[in-house]
């Protein structure tokens, strides 16, 4: 899975980024955001629709664009933690991000799977698991993260570590486009023309 070398670390830092804060959203907005208890159920509807809006948007392009579409997934996160670290004070500011954030969730997963799938070594059983495993590697790591974070800086500290953690999940996506042997025509291409 050569190819697939770029989206493993970058599934796994993303999703260890999220992690890393996503534990604490509801004190950010609370008391960072300034948003009463009673309308934390709403924001997170906002977040879950956004969540859903993203995977029906970037399953509409994937085919076509699957590594735009990955790295696209992976900037839209990065965006909306660094937002939420930057300008999570204004309330209308902290929902815009935090749906950027969400609208970004599914998608990230969505588009590492399938860039896994397109490099499988003939068995896509094999990445399903390399995919899931960084995945599950990447919230651990994250977990662990903000709780190393959280102390040592306020709520908004877990965004800014998770958002630059994001960045170099991009900046690991762009400079794998720059290295050879991309696997875009595989055996997993070949098995579904067939």
């Amino acid at each position: 899975m050569a190819g697939a070398a770029p989206a493993q670390p970058a599934a796994s830092a993303s999703s260890a980024a999220f992690s890393s804060s996503s534990g604490f959203i509801v004190k950010l907005v609370g008391d960072v955001s300034g948003f009463p208890p009673g309308t934390v159920n709403a924001l997170f509807v906002a977040f879950g629709a956004a969540c859903l809006a993203g995977v029906g948007i970037t399953g509409a392009l994937l085919d076509r664009f699957p590594q735009a579409a990955l790295t696209a997934a992976v900037a839209t996160q990065a965006v909306g933690m660094l937002g939420l670290y930057a300008a999570g004070t204004d309330p209308v500011a902290a929902v815009v991000f935090l749906v950027l954030m969400g609208g970004a969730l599914g998608p990230v997963f969505m588009t590492t799977q399938n860039e896994m799938l397109h490099c499988a070594p003939g068995r896509t059983d094999i990445a399903l698991a390399a995919n899931s495993g960084s995945y599950n590697a990447g919230i651990a790591a994250g977990a662990a993260l903000g709780g190393l974070v959280l102390p040592l800086a306020d709520v908004r500290g877990t965004f800014l570590a998770g958002g630059l953690l994001t960045v170099g999940a991009c900046a690991v996506l762009l400079g794998g486009r720059l290295l050879p042997g991309k696997c875009r025509e595989n055996t997993y291409s070949a098995r579904a023309a067939r």
